[in-house]
Formats: C-alpha cells, structure tokens, sequence
C-alpha cells in the first residue's frame, strides 16, 4: 500500500529550496544532539539532585515530571523556532484537568510521546522495556517511575493503583510506530485495563503526513519542505458501554472496544492522507 502523501514531498526544489532543505537537514542534527545531551544532563545532574533535595516519592517524582514536560517543552520549540518543523500540541491541554483516564494515541513518528508529555506535565506513561537499557532515556523513566510492559502480571494492579491517585496513564496501543501506508494494528491490552478498572479513554490523534521519524526512517531522511506534526483531541471512549454481557467474560467486550478505537483512529489517519497537503 503506498502512502498517498509521498507525492506531496518528492516535487522538484529549486536550488534555493535545496539549500534550505539541506540547512534544515543540519538544524535536524542539532536538534538531536541537544535531545541527548538533555537526557544525560536529566540523568546525571539534576534527578540526583532531586533525590537530595526531596526525600518524599510522591512529590519527587511529580517533580521529575514536570521537569521532563518543561524539557521537552524548550525542545519542541527549538524544532519550531529555528524552522526544522512546526510543532502543535494546543490540542492535547484540554486533558490537563482530566483524571483517572487511560490516554490513547496512534504512533506514526518517535516524537509522539514527546508531544504529548510536553502538553500534559503529570502523565504516567507505559513504556517499551528496552528502554531501561537506553542510555539517554532510562534515567527519565526510572525518575518518572513510568511502569514497563514486561511485568505483565502486575501490571494491571499497578494501573488501578495509579489510576485511583488521578493519574492518567498514557498508553500507545500500537506496541510500536505505525508502519507509514499500512493499516492501524492496535493490541487488545487497552481495551482489558479499561475495562476491568473501569477506567474511561481519552483518543488523541497524532498528525504526521509527512514521512519523518516514522518507523524504519532515519532521522535525516526529514522532508524535502517543512512539515507539521500536530496532536489533536478527538473523543472520549466510555468502556462501559463495551461491556453489554459481564458474564460472558471480557474478550468480546475487549475486541469490540478495540474495534471503536482502531475506527476512530484510522478515520482520522485517511482523512488526513486524503486531505491536501500543507501548506509550505
């Protein structure tokens, strides 16, 4: 299946537009160097001076989230600023009063939590267990205690114990970035954490029409014109409504659930494919 929107970004530049393509190309670079040094300096300095500074867990860790929200926040506008892409998470801070909810978003690029935990400065986040072994990230997700999806049999006790706090856990049901062309996959994970714990879904929408940071794209591999990576709110899922027959047990009400949210989140992906590109 070929990505209707690769039509959009191998026109033709001038050689004015090449030169520009090629400096924004540099400025990607930068940004991701800034990205890692900010991690390592996270990591080394300033959660181990939280950690001296503040000796109780709950407001330590509310701490390092904020810190890592306002991080990502000076990132994404570096990205904006100095022209490597235009950044819109407006969206996403109609959730920063919501509580006790499971986020949900599609995950076409590797910028996509970023977005979201720059808008909203308390998510909990569950996160690829490899992670614990990157260098630049494990030290934000053990500071963030954002939980692992490699302790599967605690894992839905530990959503119900943060869940009753007020935190609202984002989730990509995807398991990984979308492959750019093909149809959404969501695992059914979702679908039984909200329905035991009774716990509503917020949908979000990550607009990316642009191949850049998708998977099996390298970071320099950046649109021949400046893109827009966007994150819009698009509904709330109530899993009670799912959940017609409880003694049947939660597979079908997981596979019907599962079902509304990959409607709502593909709908959304072929409206934007099918929409003209924007502007440059």
């Amino acid at each position: 299946m070929t990505d209707p929107m690769t039509k959009t970004i191998e026109a033709p530049l001038t050689p004015v537009e090449w030169l520009t393509y090629q400096g924004r190309r540099l400025l990607t670079g930068l940004c991701w160097v800034v990205f890692g040094v900010g991690g390592l300096l996270l990591t080394f300095l300033w959660f181990p001076y939280l950690n001296l500074i503040e000796k109780n867990p709950e407001r330590r860790i509310r701490l390092a989230r904020q810190s890592i929200s306002a991080t990502f926040r000076f990132f994404l506008g570096m990205i904006n600023a100095i022209g490597v892409a235009r950044i819109d998470i407006e969206g996403v801070k109609r959730l920063q009063n919501v509580q006790g909810a499971i986020i949900v978003a599609n995950h076409p690029t590797i910028l996509d939590y970023v977005m979201i935990a720059a808008a909203l400065p308390r998510v909990d986040c569950l996160v690829k267990s490899a992670l614990k072994t990157n260098v630049f990230l494990k030290g934000v997700v053990a500071a963030a205690d954002y939980m692992l999806n490699d302790h599967s049999d605690a894992l839905l006790a530990e959503c119900e114990k943060r869940l009753k706090k007020g935190d609202n856990i984002l989730i990509f049901p995807e398991g990984t970035r979308t492959v750019p062309g093909e149809p959404l996959t969501l695992k059914r994970g979702v679908a039984h954490i909200a329905l035991r714990l009774h716990a509503p879904i917020e949908v979000l929408f990550v607009e990316a029409p642009d191949r850049w940071l998708s998977k099996g794209c390298p970071w320099w591999a950046i649109p021949k014109r400046r893109g827009t990576l966007k994150v819009r709110y698009l509904t709330r899922l109530d899993p009670q409504a799912f959940d017609t027959n409880p003694q049947a047990g939660y597979s079908r009400s997981s596979r019907a659930l599962t079902a509304a949210l990959t409607a709502t989140l593909q709908a959304e992906c072929d409206r934007v494919h099918a929409a003209p590109p924007f502007p440059v």
